[in-house]
């Protein structure tokens, strides 16, 4: 996959300066507190600097070009995870230490309380992405340990890729994610999940569960779902629910049930967005209808809904109407 134009995030600029003192406290503001100066470049601000920036959810994607060669320094990231590779030119980075070039075929992932610098070429604009650190346990099940240097080459990394460029040209995604919060976390979710599968790396597991404590416990997750099916969730709130940590859910469900949790809020919700549709007035749509009830995408939902149910989510709305 090559490099991508996030038009999305060229609509929600947050500045454009050419004042480096301005650049760096309108980036802190929405990053964190950092130190950054010119690099053998003029006083008088280069081609100007601008950040574009958008959040959506536990996720933060943004823009950052100075427009000239600067060092920046943060001592300790917050609690976040950073991700920055390049849409054009280079930086010479470290993390925690660690020197790694960023390109736009190469990255750097900065955990949580590691030092993070890099030198950035004149031409070099940054692609940032922020996921805030209790997210990505909650969806990861644990603490996360990301590989640091992320080669977007790698084609276990593509579909981690193409799932980042929807949300960063896609305006009718985005804006979907920021109405919806069952969305929002999907789209969390996917994001974890894809990183994680494509750098090959895994939450430490839990010990394993008592048959009688996974019956007990499932039966506490589902009741659960049961009673928030209508409320964003993720793996992680199911399983403070139930009274257990993921892995030990995730191990009770596939012996009780043979399925996961989250297949089993699937399936709760495919019931909610049969009952609506069998319930319509005049303004009801099946898109929205499958938005409301966590599906993002509406193909696969009707084709989710045509496997359970015999019959497309459009059949069943005419039949009601």
């Amino acid at each position: 996959m090559g490099a991508f134009e996030p038009s999305v995030l060229r609509s929600n600029r947050l500045f454009e300066s050419r004042d480096l003192d301005e650049a760096r406290e309108r980036i802190s503001r929405v990053m964190q507190p950092h130190e950054v100066w010119r690099v053998g470049g003029s006083a008088d601000g280069g081609a100007g600097s601008h950040m574009d920036f958008v959040r959506v959810g536990g996720i933060g994607l943004g823009t950052i070009d100075f427009g000239e060669a600067v060092q920046l320094e943060v001592d300790a990231i917050d609690d976040y995870h950073l991700l920055m590779f390049c849409l054009r030119g280079q930086a010479e980075t470290r993390v925690d230490g660690r020197a790694i070039a960023a390109s736009t075929h190469a990255g750097i992932v900065c955990a949580p309380g590691h030092d993070f610098s890099a030198a950035l070429s004149a031409d070099c604009e940054q692609f940032v992405v922020r996921l805030d650190r209790a997210m990505v346990q909650r969806h990861a099940g644990g603490e996360v340990h990301f590989n640091e240097g992320l080669d977007l080459r790698r084609p276990e990394l593509q579909p981690w890729l193409e799932q980042l460029r929807a949300l960063a040209t896609s305006p009718h995604l985005l804006a979907t994610a920021q109405r919806h919060p069952l969305i929002a976390v999907e789209l969390e979710r996917l994001l974890v999940l894809l990183l994680l599968e494509g750098q090959g790396r895994h939450a430490a597991p839990a010990p394993p569960a008592a048959r009688g404590i996974a019956s007990g416990c499932v039966r506490r997750a589902e009741a659960y779902m049961q009673g928030h099916v209508e409320e964003a969730m993720c793996l992680a709130d199911i399983a403070q629910a139930a009274g257990v940590p993921v892995r030990t859910l995730l191990d009770a469900f596939k012996r009780c049930r043979d399925h996961t949790p989250m297949q089993y809020l699937k399936e709760l919700r495919l019931e909610l967005a049969r009952r609506r549709l069998q319930r319509p007035d005049a303004a009801t749509r099946v898109s929205a209808v499958a938005l409301d009830c966590g599906f993002v995408h509406l193909g696969r939902f009707s084709q989710a809904y045509s496997r359970r149910f015999g019959e497309s989510p459009s059949v069943t709305l005419q039949a009601n109407l």
